[in-house]
C-alpha cells in the first residue's frame, strides 16, 4: 500500500529529519508512527525481552511478603520435642 503525502510543508519536514538522522522517509513515517501508536496504547509490538523481565520483576518485588498462618516451627507441628521424641 502506498501512501501519498499531499501536504508539502509535512513532506519537506520528513525529508529534513530524515537527511538529519541518517535515515529513509519511510523510516522516519515509521517510526513517528510507531511512536504514536505506543503513546496511544494502540502498538502490538512487544518491548524487549529485557525490559518485559524488569518490569515483571519490579511487580514481583512490590506483592507485600506473606506470613505464614501457623507461626509455629515444623518441628512444634509435628509434635517433636527438644530431644527429637516424637
Amino acid at each position: 500500500m502506498a501512501i501519498v503525502i499531499e501536504d508539502t510543508q509535512m513532506e519537506r519536514l520528513a525529508q529534513q529529519i530524515a537527511v538529519a538522522e541518517g535515515m529513509s522517509v519511510i523510516d522516519v513515517l515509521r517510526e513517528g508512527l510507531t511512536s504514536l501508536a505506543d503513546l496511544r496504547g494502540l502498538s502490538t509490538r512487544k518491548a524487549p525481552l529485557r525490559e518485559r523481565l524488569v518490569a515483571l520483576a519490579q511487580e514481583v518485588d512490590a506483592i507485600p511478603p506473606r506470613t505464614p498462618a501457623d507461626m509455629r516451627s515444623d518441628d512444634e507441628i509435628l509434635g517433636y520435642n527438644e530431644l527429637g521424641v516424637w
